[in-house]
């Protein structure tokens, strides 16, 4: 029953179209159902391959899990880049830092990337698939230890990426 996929899909789309707008007007919400709607009828056979089993819950949960933590992250690194363009120091430290993606999924790396890209003070530049490496500009660096800059970087998200997408 394929009408799970497009139920499925009609939801999550809808809540990062009004999470990515940062409105919740009326002509949000409609446009939101109509988009959403659209794209899960036209693309469901192309983004979910396979029909969706009630024992998929856990990834949907752990997708929402994912969305909190990312809301989370963003918010965050708003309120550092306020601060550092406020602030008294006009002193900004900036590198590119290598960081290992263990994600096997195309769309799991292109879904953390965007998500890196989509913070504030991060810059997903390249994804080196094959030896499974993201290069990331990073405008308020921290540290140059990989394992900090992972931390501050991805934290929870490519681990949550690897368990909705692995």
């Amino acid at each position: 029953m394929r009408l799970l996929n497009k139920l499925l899909l009609f939801t999550l789309l809808l809540i990062f179209y009004i999470m990515f707008s940062g409105s919740l007007s009326e002509l949000t919400v409609i446009s939101g159902v109509v988009i959403s709607a659209t794209l899960a009828l036209v693309f469901d056979g192309i983004i979910i391959k396979r029909e969706l089993r009630l024992k998929d819950l856990h990834k949907i949960l752990y997708l929402l899990e994912y969305l909190c933590v990312y809301l989370y992250y963003e918010a965050r690194a708003h309120a550092k880049m306020v601060r550092l363009i406020l602030g008294r120091s006009s002193y900004i430290k900036s590198c590119v830092i290598r960081l290992n993606v263990n994600l096997s999924s195309e769309y799991g790396r292109a879904f953390l990337a965007s998500s890196i890209t989509n913070t504030p003070g991060t810059l997903t530049l390249h994804l080196d698939e094959g030896r499974g490496i993201m290069y990331v500009h990073w405008l308020a660096m921290t540290s140059l230890d990989p394992e900090v800059a992972r931390r501050e970087i991805m934290g929870k998200l490519h681990d949550l990426t690897l368990k909705i997408f692995g």
